[in-house]
């Protein structure tokens, strides 16, 4: 040690260490770890700025004053460890934004010298000043000593030895407390198996903090844990994943090729990617070249006339199905992100995608982590899994035809919720008037009611969550908050999200169309705030089902094969959906998304979704915020004799204005339903305003004078 750092202190030493600095270090970077600049923010965030300085003094007095590590040593391990307790301070501010949010201003580096629990941040900081007063105060010993490097390394190792070492105080502590609290001699692991195994060992323990941050469940306020617990992910199911063979995937690249060079379209075969229903082939256009006569020769040159036009392939669609005997093909004029065209072929052997091997997925728990609302959709052309989190969506219109996978993925995405999300943090509404999709999830503690199956409910429902929605934003605006989240960190009792499924919204509109399509729009339009959230789903994804003011406040979207074109457009504004494979084939649209992604939804057996059906069933905890569906009969009489004197003002000035009145145009004016314009129309007729006549036909008005 000591023959290494004289070394490096001579010229040739420091002619070696500027070239590991300058050459070896940013080449090694550059090659190992591309996003430099994240992972050091992540590392030490704004402690760069003393970490910075501190080794560029170190770096320039290499060079230009080495002696000064033989004279004051002790300024060199003072200043370090003074650069150690400013990581420690920052370490204890959190920021609100980016990703320092969690780590501390100093980054993940500075907690090891600072850091909470806050008392034991304090000490392992007073504590790093106390031994950089001793350094000077005793800066003989550190003068005398031959090298200070060595010196400095000792306490640069210790401290950060000790600081691990405070830092697990805490969780042994706590251990220790849950452990007696259990009548048991041994801490208690504090964990679920299934946090465990979502973070890639199955003897990993965390603190009951660490689990509630893992799990999204912002209602754990880091002192106390919620007495519901989540399932294990062993109740779900590994399944099996089929791939094609190589040789198979050489020869479809090769029919591709030959079959476009035959009519004059010369393509490469650059990319293909095997996803578990669907093979993507990346084609790269190539030079289309005219052979001329040069002059005073009899020689023929080649000129280049420019690439190959893009729509020469989309034209030859129907010929690369004959040559490759599938009758479902789809290309892509260009694959965002990349320079070719893509051409999408059903896979020889498909595969089913297993929910477990989504849930399981690094980002489906980084939305778990950041307390949001994930959904496993499925994996994409590549075999990537895709996740969603209905926070940032906020809402999604699910369309497709019978047998497509609409269902399946409806099951996907509750029980993608039911894994993730304990019931004193979600709640759910369902309405399912086929009584066949959505019933078995009876029971569950996460239902704010059983589900709905009859239609004539559904208003009722509606109006409870706009109810809802209205009360919320009340206590918000008393708190002097603008979402929930801002409600749930300052308020001590926390405020669940609501989640409103509809299996088929075309049997809704049939009954009461304009009053569901208004209470959906309303929700749409102001839920997202208040932490409420739409999931409607439909067979016929006609305009008169989803109607065009639905679709501009719902702007995530999952279309499933569908009859035409026409349906299509429905649903993503554009074709697609009509060439699609069906049994959970989905193109999957989103704000974040401009142009649909083909995704392979998720299969759950009918073994997993009983399994976590009766362990939430089975399980007993404390009592849940409850949301009235009925309004009581005093507010509901007002709130109606108040809609009927403003209503009835407008009918009457109507009635000023025409000789005839109709329920229709009573409809069609005052955007009301039919049941209400008759009652207008009888009280109008009572007052003498209208004459009498058949129920539903026009009524003469009664000019006075």
């Amino acid at each position: 040690m000591k023959t290494a750092l004289s070394f490096l202190t001579t010229r040739y030493g420091i002619w070696v260490l500027a070239f590991l600095i300058l050459v070896v270090a940013p080449a090694a970077t550059l090659y190992f770890m591309v996003d430099l600049r994240e992972r050091l923010w992540t590392y030490l965030g704004y402690g760069y700025i003393p970490v910075g300085a501190w080794l560029a003094a170190f770096v320039a007095s290499l060079f230009f004053a080495r002696q000064s590590f033989r004279e004051y040593p002790h300024y060199w391990v003072g200043s370090a460890l003074l650069v150690m307790a400013v990581l420690g301070g920052l370490s204890l501010v959190y920021p609100e934004f980016g990703a320092l949010d969690e780590v501390g201003m100093s980054g993940s580096w500075g907690s090891y010298f600072g850091g909470f629990p806050l008392l034991f941040g304090v000490l392992k900081i007073l504590g790093i000043l106390l031994l950089m007063g001793l350094v000077f105060l005793y800066r003989g010993y550190v003068t005398g000593s031959e090298t200070s490097g060595v010196i400095l390394a000792y306490a640069g190792a210790g401290l950060i030895a000790i600081g691990r070492g405070i830092a697990a105080l805490p969780g042994l502590l706590a251990g220790a407390i849950r452990g007696m609290r259990s009548g048991k001699g041994e801490p208690e692991p504090a964990v679920a198996s299934n946090v465990n195994e979502m973070l890639g060992g199955e003897d990993l323990r965390l603190e009951e903090t660490e689990i509630a941050s893992v799990n999204g469940a912002s209602f754990d306020d880091g002192k106390t844990a919620s007495e519901w617990q989540l399932p294990s992910l062993n109740l779900l199911e590994d399944g099996t994943v089929t791939t094609a063979p190589q040789e198979t995937l050489s020869e479809m690249s090769e029919c591709i090729e030959s079959t476009l060079a035959d009519y004059g379209v010369d393509v490469s075969v650059k990319d293909v990617k095997t996803g578990p229903r669907i093979i993507r082939f990346g084609l790269e256009p190539g030079r289309i070249t005219k052979s001329r006569d040069s002059k005073g020769s009899d020689e023929k040159t080649s000129v280049d006339m420019g690439r190959v036009k893009v729509q020469s392939i989309v034209a030859r669609e129907a010929d690369l199905a004959l040559a490759l005997k599938t009758s479902s093909l789809r290309i892509q004029p260009q694959v965002p992100g990349e320079g070719f065209v893509g051409l999408e072929v059903p896979n020889p052997s498909p595969s089913v995608v297993p929910l477990k091997s989504v849930v399981t997925n690094p980002e489906f728990q980084k939305i778990v982590k950041h307390g949001g609302l994930p959904i496993a959709l499925g994996q994409d052309t590549g075999g990537n899994p895709v996740v969603a989190n209905l926070l940032s969506l906020p809402h999604l219109l699910v369309a497709g035809s019978t047998g497509s996978g609409k269902s399946v993925c409806i099951n996907s995405v509750v029980m993608s919720l039911l894994l993730s999300n304990r019931p004193d943090r979600l709640r759910m509404l369902m309405v399912d008037p086929k009584r066949v999709e959505l019933t078995p999830f009876n029971g569950i503690p996460h239902l704010y009611a059983p589900v709905i199956v009859d239609p004539e409910e559904v208003l009722d429902v509606l109006a409870a969550l706009l109810r809802e929605m209205f009360h919320r934003y009340k206590l918000m605006e008393d708190i002097g908050v603008r979402n929930i989240v801002g409600y749930n960190d300052k308020s001590e009792e926390k405020m669940p999200y609501a989640l409103l499924i509809i299996d088929e919204l075309a049997d809704l509109m049939m009954t009461s169309g304009f009053e569901v399509e208004q209470a959906l729009v309303r929700l749409a339009q102001l839920g997202r705030a208040t932490g409420i959230h739409l999931i409607l789903c439909t067979q016929r994804p006609s305009v008169k089902v989803v109607t065009g003011l639905l679709k501009a406040n719902i702007p995530g979207r999952i279309a499933f094969a569908v009859a035409s074109q026409v349906d299509s457009r429905v649903i993503l504004d554009g074709s697609g959906a009509d060439k699609l494979l069906g049994k959970g084939d989905m193109l999957y649209l989103s704000a974040q998304s401009p142009t649909p992604q083909r995704i392979q939804g998720t299969f759950v057996a009918d073994s997993e979704f009983d399994s976590v059906i009766d362990y939430w069933k089975e399980q007993k905890g404390p009592p849940l915020p409850e949301m009235s569906l009925t309004e009581d009969e005093e507010d509901e009489e007002y709130e109606r004799e108040a809609d009927d004197d403003e209503l009835l003002v407008k009918a009457r000035e109507m009635c000023e204005k025409y000789d005839h009145v109709s329920p229709a145009m009573l409809q069609r004016r005052m955007q009301i339903g039919y049941t209400r314009a008759m009652q207008l129309l009888e009280m109008l007729e009572e007052e003498g305003v209208v004459a009498a006549g058949d129920p539903g036909k026009s009524r003469q008005v009664v000019k006075a004078g």
